[in-house]
């Protein structure tokens, strides 16, 4: 009996026993709630570690294909992965690290930097819009869309200037027409627009071009996106990798949020236990099911069918479904109103619920037999 580990489901200790190994991953038995359960470090109905699942978050965003990484996952942790249960892994907690940093205020500078570069999103050429801090190198906000207009530049300038809590006194673009625009609209007369010149070191836009080549590099590696939600989910998360884990040489190999003081995550591991412990703490709501049975008719049916409907709500209360109602020789038993057919010629004639007739060549409920004279 192992009195260190402590069962996650019923919290009690010194009631805990090896359970023998799966994939090279021990398992534990509760005596007391009769539940098993990995690893203490694990997720939740999860069978492999946080330290597995962190190390392919980080080479996914670092710029590792998912071949390469499910090689690294077998070489390193002797564990076999596929390649969509990694992009499983990569889609989940994504949004758990987008969703777990969206209020986060940084301390940036008064002069920012904007641009446009474009990307493939499920085979359509798509503009990905950023603005990054001057001073702190923080990435403000990112938007993407599939023009290049007003609207867009002062979306993506309220959105920098939300996540910042703060306006700028200053603001460089290249000479994109719709800046000019774009910053007067979210920013009025209190921020100066300085369009870059070519060639040039002071007020350039060298330092977000910089940032756009990274974000190639990992676009190309993963042959583009999906499809809109995805590109724009895994954008923001990249987002979060570079502002909070990717270290930078200008900044003393530190990341930029890191460089400010006090950031909720140093690492993808970081994440990871955060999400065990509110799972573990909060626990998993219970699913509430309802079933109910409408009456589904087919051109080319027999008899008439019942398809059930599952609606599935979040609640304290668990409603248990109902059980399927017997059938005999082909009939269903229900209180329901059955639809009779009655053969005509070449077609059958089927009485409706609301009085109605329907004409079709096959029948569309239970056929009503005429009785034989006998002889």
């Amino acid at each position: 009996m192992n009195s260190e580990i402590i069962c996650p489901h019923c919290k009690l200790p010194n009631e805990v026993v090896k359970y023998g190994k799966f994939h090279g991953i021990q398992r534990h038995w509760c005596k007391r709630c009769k539940r098993k359960f990995t690893e203490v470090d694990n997720l939740p109905k999860m069978k492999t570690p946080v330290r597995v699942i962190a190390s392919a978050m980080s080479c996914y965003f670092s710029g590792m294909p998912l071949d390469a990484i499910q090689r690294h996952l077998q070489q390193q942790y002797d564990i076999y992965m596929s390649e969509v249960g990694i992009y499983y892994w990569v889609v989940r907690f994504a949004r758990e690290a987008v969703n777990r940093t969206k209020d986060y205020k940084p301390e940036v500078g008064n002069t920012w930097v904007a641009d446009e570069t474009m990307i493939d999103v499920g085979g359509r050429k798509i503009w990905f819009w950023d603005i990054i801090d001057l001073k702190s190198r923080y990435l403000l906000a990112s938007h993407i869309s599939l023009t290049r207009t007003t609207k867009d530049a002062a979306r993506l300038m309220r959105k920098a200037a939300h996540r910042a809590g703060k306006t700028p006194k200053k603001v460089i673009t290249d000479k994109l027409a719709a800046y000019l625009d774009g910053v007067e609209l979210a920013f009025g007369a209190d921020a100066k627009h300085v369009q870059s010149k070519p060639f040039t070191v002071v007020e350039s836009t060298n330092v977000i071009e910089r940032f756009h080549g990274t974000l190639k590099q990992r676009t190309k590696v993963i042959k583009g996106f999906k499809n809109m939600e995805t590109a724009k989910l895994l954008t923001d998360a990249w987002l979060v990798h570079y502002n909070f884990f990717k270290e930078h040489e200008t900044l003393g190999n530190m990341p930029p949020a890191q460089k400010m003081g006090k950031v909720p995550f140093k690492d993808w591991a970081d994440v990871l236990e955060h999400t065990r412990r509110d799972m573990l703490s909060n626990g998993e709501p219970k699913i509430t099911v309802e079933v109910t049975r409408e009456p589904i008719i087919h051109s080319y049916a027999k008899s008439s069918e019942f398809k059930p409907t599952i609606r599935v709500t979040r609640d304290t209360s668990v409603i248990k479904p109902t059980k399927p109602k017997a059938r005999t020789q082909g009939r269903i038993l229900s209180s329901e109103p059955q639809l009779v057919s009655i053969k005509r010629g070449r077609q059958y004639e089927t009485k409706t619920p609301e009085g109605g007739t329907l004409l079709s060549r096959h029948p569309l409920g239970r056929v009503k037999r005429k009785n034989r004279k006998r002889r």
